[in-house]
């Protein structure tokens, strides 16, 4: 089965980027694809794999936009990735947030600082629409949502 590929605009990977924290060195991003994301992070040591699964270790932040199709690949990525770092920046679905509440309280017991909405044309032709979520271990406070 064929699925659309859709990676992530250059003025999404501009502000998944302005979201990483000051000292970051080392970023893993899991899903590469076209590279998108990877080119948005300059000077940063960025990984990433051909293959997620295969990867060890721990880095400074992981900014992604994991594959939505199917989902479950998705969520196991982003679980994965929060035993792998302290700081991540995800394009989700925003069905991500309000379609499991054990997911939600995992997400947000974890750590969500923000959500930031994404307006439906950031992926034109598709049905799904996204935020990203910005995450750091620990964080207690009140989740900020913005909207682009």
């Amino acid at each position: 089965m064929d699925f659309i590929n859709f990676q992530t605009p250059e003025w999404v990977c501009k502000e998944m980027v302005s979201l990483i924290p000051p000292n970051t060195r080392t970023i893993l991003e899991p899903t590469p694809g076209a590279g998108n994301l990877v080119n948005a992070m300059g000077d940063y040591v960025v990984t990433a794999p051909d293959d997620f699964f295969a990867v060890t270790g721990r880095y400074d932040a992981v900014v992604m936009n994991p594959p939505f199709s199917p989902m479950a690949v998705g969520y196991q990525i982003l679980y994965r990735c929060m035993g792998m770092t302290d700081t991540i920046i995800a394009l989700m679905p925003w069905l991500t947030l309000i379609n499991s509440e054990r997911r939600t309280k995992d997400i947000k017991e974890w750590g969500l600082r923000s959500v930031t909405h994404l307006p439906r044309r950031a992926f034109q032709g598709a049905r799904v629409q996204c935020c990203i979520l910005f995450m750091k271990r620990g964080y207690e406070g009140r989740t900020e949502f913005l909207f682009i």
